[in-house]
């Protein structure tokens, strides 16, 4: 290197700027990478909260998780090990406690909302925004007030033929097919009734038993959410992935967005005297077409494969638990002399049944994952902290539910904790949200309860339901959802009057 001696003797580096800049560069990267782990492990701002070091240096332990679709007993595992606040990635907390549930989803007066994760919700294809996704806090309110009336108890009424229907054309199929996958029985179920509350016409999935390519592309997009997630969450990734987007997904992504697009064209072009969805919400003219485009396309996925889902888990665990089978089978087949005298109200009395739904929500929650919420400017208190903006919070249902501090037994199948059971009175029953709280809660939860009592209590008033239990149907991965197995049955007509 050259240099030069001046008059006082010291030595002057005349190395080129851009020598000097460089290493300048490389400095500041080196003490980056040096200062950092310091940073984040006890200057940052949740550096007291709980976790292990690797998560609180880098998200990468959280995305191998979710990749591998081992997210719910990665985190359950975090927080059996660190307790009911767990800090499991840089700027996430994941919280066990009822508490939680009110101080994210809740947004008191004067207080300002902990909003959506956006990142952690697949972009829709058109980039308008549904009612999950959905920014605004007045947005949201003004939009869910357009839908509301037609989830309300008065509209899903007069919904009953449509669900009757669809319910009783699944115990045809089971009667017809005997030995069936019973998961998928479910779905097809869901998705028929779904389909003509949204579009005005079935799928026909349960004439055809078998899906549609349409709703076999919903599940193949399920699979691959958690690297979608990843992609949105870095802005470099979100940008190459955009360049780089291999043709045949951004096809299939288009084509499922454009079969929503045109059946919603179809049905509000025709017309309907059905009371379906479009027809119970008032024409207000504050929807945009591309609001109406996503939000069918929400309550088309939202809608079913949850509901589906906790009704297979919860025929599992009715199996797997003989005892509880019969008291619910007695309680149903006690009640209704015959299928037509299973009605929607008849049904909301039954109190086993409702226990054991409400179980199955618990031991096998339709989102057994979490869905986030970021602290806003300014910041909020969660559990009697203030968390600075921008922190991810979130309250993880799976790991919830199965903690021995919320529910006595958390592994076990118990509905008979929900019907005051003094064994379980100490039971944390506020922690059990599977439907969410606040202003953003679930908008359909009402007829998911009216959909799932109909058809477990039309299955179980028309077949014994027989299978081989086998105990490593629950080992199962879960991509945002649960990634279900096939769950073999067989349906043993018992002759049930019409």
């Amino acid at each position: 290197m050259a240099s030069t001696q001046d008059s006082f003797g010291s030595i002057q580096d005349t190395a080129p700027p851009g020598a000097i800049a460089s290493k300048l560069v490389v400095g500041l990267v080196i003490l980056s990478f040096v200062s950092y782990p310091i940073y984040a492990l006890y200057l940052h701002p949740l550096s007291s909260y709980p976790g292990g070091t690797l998560e609180k240096l880098s998200r990468i332990p959280y995305w191998i998780a979710c990749i591998k679709g081992n997210q719910v007993k990665w985190m359950t595992a975090q927080h059996r090990r660190y307790g009911p606040t767990v800090r499991f990635a840089p700027n996430d907390l994941s919280y066990t406690e009822a508490q939680a549930w009110r101080d994210i989803c809740v947004v008191p007066k004067g207080k300002k909302e902990n909003g959506k994760e956006i990142r952690f919700h697949a972009p829709s294809a058109n980039g308008t925004p549904n009612l999950i996704t959905e920014p605004s806090l007045m947005r949201h309110a003004t939009v869910r007030r357009v839908f509301s009336p037609a989830f309300s108890e008065k509209a899903l009424k007069t919904q009953e033929p449509l669900f009757q229907h669809y319910a009783n054309l699944m115990v045809a199929r089971g009667r017809k097919m005997g030995a069936v996958n019973i998961a998928e029985l479910l779905n097809w179920t869901t998705f028929d009734i779904m389909a003509e509350f949204a579009f005005g016409e079935s799928l026909g999935l349960l004439e055809k038993e078998a899906y549609s390519e349409w709703v076999a592309t919903v599940f193949n997009t399920l699979i691959v959410l958690p690297a979608i997630q990843m992609i949105e969450f870095y802005p470099l990734s979100r940008k190459l992935f955009s360049l780089l987007e291999p043709k045949s997904i951004a096809k299939m992504r288009l084509d499922h967005f454009n079969h929503t697009v045109t059946r919603v064209d179809k049905r509000l072009k025709d017309g309907s005297p059905k009371p379906d969805l479009w027809n119970l919400v008032e024409e207000s003219g504050v929807l945009t077409p591309g609001e109406i485009y996503t939000n069918a396309e929400l309550f088309m996925t939202a809608g079913t494969e949850t509901t589906a889902s906790l009704l297979t888990g919860t025929t599992y665990y009715l199996l797997k638990n003989p005892d509880k089978m019969k008291i619910l089978t007695d309680e149903i087949r006690g009640r209704f002399k015959s299928n037509k005298d299973i009605t929607l109200e008849a049904l909301s009395q039954l109190d086993y049944l409702n226990a054991c739904l409400r179980e199955g929500l618990r031991v096998y929650p339709s989102i057994p994952s979490a869905i986030p919420r970021e602290i806003p400017e300014g910041g909020n208190v969660i559990m009697g902290k203030w968390l600075p903006a921008g922190t991810r919070v979130s309250v993880h249902q799976t790991s919830t539910y199965r903690s021995p501090t919320n529910f006595k037994n958390p592994d076990e199948f118990v509905p008979e904790r929900w019907l005051g059971d003094l064994i379980y009175k100490d039971d944390i029953r506020d922690a059990h949200q599977p439907f969410s709280v606040g202003t953003r809660n679930c908008l359909g939860m009402n007829m998911a309860w009216h959909e799932m009592r109909l058809l477990l209590s039309k299955l179980i008033f028309n077949f014994d339901i027989q299978t081989e239990v086998d105990a490593s149907w629950r080992d199962q991965n879960v991509f945002v959802i649960w990634d279900r197995k096939p769950l073999p049955v067989t349906l043993v007509d018992i002759g049930a009057p019409a």
